[in-house]
Formats: C-alpha cells, structure tokens, sequence
C-alpha cells in the first residue's frame, strides 16, 4: 500500500466515524446574533463574536437553533484576571473568535469535543498577566490547565509557524482568519490583510481570500498532535481569491438583503468536509498536492450562509437543508444556521466568522451581571441571577469563592466525557438544584464589607454520570 493510498484510506475512516457522529458545528458569528429558540427567554440567547456556538443537527428537531456553547464568562474563569485589572470580566477578550479548530475527538471522551479540545485564533491580544505564553491574533491556541496551573495558553499553531512556513521572518505579525487541518491534508488557513511571501512556488502576494495550504509532508508534530515545526516557505496557495470569488459567483447565494454574492472579498471561516471528495492539485515541484472538499464562509455572505468548495463551489446542505438561499428567492435570513433574521424583510447582519465540525453537548452557565458594585453595604439574596442551558433534566449547582488570579481546577475523568471536563471547585458548596433544559437561579446575599469572586458551577445528573457546566464568576467589589 503506498503513503497516498494509506492517507487516503485513514481519511476514509475518519469520514465514516464522524457520519456515525453527524456533522454538528461550533461557529462564531462577526457581530451579536440572538438564537434561533430564544434559549427560554435567558441571556443565553445573545451570540457575541468572543463566543463560540453549537449547532447539534443531530440531537435536534429542524430548523436548529445555534445556541451559547462557550459564554464569555467560561472563557474569563478558564483564563482568570489576564489584562491585570483587578476582574476575572473583561467584555472584550479575544476581540471577536476569529477562527476555531476542533481536534476530532476520541473514544475515551465518549467521543464528544469539549471546551479544553479545542483551539482558535483571536481578534486582540490576550493579556499575560496569567499565561507568560502570549495568545496573539497570529496563534491559534486555547487555554488549558499544565504544571504552571490554571489559565496557560497552549498552541496547536504558532505566528511564527505560520510565518516560516510562508517564508517570512519568524517575528512578521501576523492575523489568522480561518483554519482547517487533518494530518492527511496539513493545515489550511487564510489571512486577515494581503502580504507579500516568498513561497514555495516564488514570490507571491497572499491575499486574504486566498485559501493556502502547508502540506502535511512540511510539518512536525508533538506527541497530541499539534505543531511542532513547520519547514520554511513549504506553503502552497491551493485556491486564489480569484477562484473563490468565481466558487461564491457560482454557488449563487444570497445575502441578507437577497442579493446575489457576486464575490469573497475575505475569506473567514474554513472547514474539511471529510463526506466530501479530495481534488488532485499540481504544484511547482512536480508532486501532487491532495486536497479535501472545504466548507467556507466569507465576508459578503451575510445571512451567515455556508459554501462548499464542491462542484466548483455550491451552498453547503445540512440533514436541515441547505446553509443559504439561492439567487432569487429571497435573503439569507439566517435560520439556516439556527439564528434569527433581523426583521421578516432583511436577514441576519452576520457572517460566518469561525466554524468547525464537532461533536458538542450543551450545559452552559451565564449571570445576568457579571460584576457586583455593591460594596460597603453588600446585597440581598437573589440581587442577581444566573441563567442556564442544559441537555440534562436535573442538575445541582455548586459555589466556590476563588482567588483573585485564576481559580484551580481539575479532571474528573471518567465523569463529564461529553461537557466540561474539570472541576473549578475544590471545596465544594452546594446551592440548590436546577431542573433543564432553560432556567435561572438566584445569587446568594453579599455581606456588607465584603468584596470577592464567587464561583458557579453546576453538575448536570446524565451522560457519563455527572456533566459539568461551563464555569462562571462574578466579581463582587
């Protein structure tokens, strides 16, 4: 068997395990989007671009809502007081969520992706108050727990990866807008600004429709499978701007208004369809590059609609029909992808700004403020609120007063192998249980004189067990 035949036959069963699993997708969306359910009148409902969503084709009736799978306030406990200011709250972490890879997930997590699987690339630097590895818009990263503890930046790609690898100098800025990688195809991604790079194939102006590839026979791995090394100017323009211009001109779909697209302008989101058929593409140095059908959203497909690189560029269908609407019948409205239209006239404002199939589940925690000025006289029971989603019918919510850098945490394998996969608690206060699928609890009373961070957690009764939620904390000063 040769190396090409063996890669393509692993990607043929990795296909076959994921359609076991169904095509369920995280995405981020570039302005603010409600839900398509109304997630049961909580703040659950608001999808900001610094927060990752769900769509569980599978597990759900048509049309899917995209509901909050990662709220703002998960991603400020795991990374904790990072700007330095005093607050785990900080509205614009991130910036907006500019990319996202979810890592295909394994049998001994139940095969479900969890909030520590996966990575992204953010629109502004992370602080490092907390993590002395940066998280900068040219990384694609997540925030882990590792022997420096809570809240550490982790990459499965670096900007100085990306920039040998586009023959740049190591120190070049850069600005990654979308990512895609499967170790049979290498990694997929397009840029946010035109630069010029010396590449494989010579001098070229990469511009930020391009979709570039750096071939899997270019890079190194760690042991887990992220990127070791990549070899200097190894990438490959695999489709110019022209050409997925020309793809969005003949997928004929419509924006928000009804129009048609006619162009990319920006490439945003990238994908590997891995149901779909890989294309033989030649390069300069006479060896064929294998390339997979992509999944991408640009800038000018507002309404949040989806194309496939398939046929020369078609809207993506879902097992809840087609992600766009074609030319001449209307806008984009936006339920396609599980959010709601703008009015009965216009579509969503968004586009598809990260995407990734994957395989979530959903028990999410979110207050209703997320600090407490309350000091010196402190507040009364129920002051405040906190709403939550779950997939399981009864839960227990847990409270925890945490240290003003980043709170501590740990696994609790073999529990919660479809949700959260740690516990921010370890010393445990139960505060009463909740019941699913939509709810909200009261906070306790804040005492006069005091100030601190208090910690929610909820463990949801199903699963594997027990299935944590997302992480929440509320400043109290």
């Amino acid at each position: 068997m040769t190396s090409r035949t063996a890669s393509l036959l692993s990607a043929s069963l990795l296909a076959a395990s994921l359609t076991a699993q169904g095509p369920d997708l995280l995405l981020t969306f570039s302005s603010t989007e409600t839900t398509l359910s109304g997630s049961g009148g909580t703040v659950l409902q608001t999808l900001r671009p610094n927060e990752m969503a769900s769509v569980q084709y599978w597990t759900s009736p048509c049309p899917t809502s995209a509901e909050k799978w990662t709220p703002r306030t998960a991603f400020h406990t795991m990374a904790g007081d990072e700007n330095a200011d005093g607050l785990y709250w900080n509205p614009g972490l991130f910036g907006r969520i500019d990319a996202i890879y979810a890592p295909s997930p394994s049998t001994s997590t139940g095969g479900a992706t969890d909030q520590r699987d996966v990575f992204w690339s953010v629109e502004m630097p992370m602080g490092v108050n907390i993590s002395p590895t940066p998280f900068r818009p040219g990384d694609v990263a997540r925030i882990v727990r590792n022997g420096l503890g809570d809240g550490q930046v982790e990459h499965f790609m670096r900007q100085e990866q990306f920039a040998i690898a586009l023959g740049l100098p190591p120190a070049t800025p850069l600005d990654v807008d979308a990512i895609a990688f499967g170790p049979n195809f290498g990694v997929y991604f397009s840029l946010d600004v035109d630069i010029f790079c010396p590449l494989l194939c010579g001098g070229t102006l990469v511009r930020d429709g391009d979709i570039v590839c750096v071939p899997p026979a270019a890079l190194a791995y760690t042991p887990d499978q992220r990127i070791a090394n990549a070899l200097p100017a190894s990438a490959v323009v695999v489709y110019t701007e022209a050409q997925v211009d020309a793809m969005v001109a003949l997928a004929g779909v419509a924006d928000r208004f009804g129009a048609c697209v006619p162009n990319a302008l920006d490439l945003e989101a990238l994908e590997i369809d891995l149901f779909g058929p890989v294309t033989i593409i030649p390069t300069c140095t006479g060896l064929p590059l294998v390339v997979p059908t992509l999944l991408f959203a640009t800038q000018t497909m507002t309404g949040a609609s989806l194309l496939t690189t398939l046929g020369g560029g078609a809207i993506w269908n879902t097992p809840c029909g087609p992600t766009g609407t074609p030319c001449g019948f209307g806008p984009t409205f936006g339920p396609q992808i599980g959010i709601r239209a703008t009015s009965t006239a216009v579509g969503a404002p968004s586009w598809v700004n990260g995407l990734a199939l994957a395989r979530p589940h959903r028990h999410v925690l979110e207050p209703q403020q997320h600090v407490m000025n309350v000091f010196p006289f402190g507040a009364p029971f129920g002051s405040n609120q906190i709403d939550y989603g779950s997939e399981w019918p009864v839960g227990i919510v847990f409270i925890e007063l945490v240290p003003p850098t980043v709170p501590g945490s740990f696994p609790v394998a073999p529990f919660s192998q479809l949700c959260f996969p740690d516990l921010y608690a370890p010393s445990l206060i139960s505060w009463g249980p909740i019941f699913g699928p939509w709810g909200t609890f009261p906070t306790m009373a804040i005492p006069p004189m005091w100030t601190g961070k208090v910690l929610f957690q909820a463990v949801g009764l199903g699963g594997s067990g027990f299935e944590l939620s997302t992480p929440t904390v509320i400043d109290v000063q």
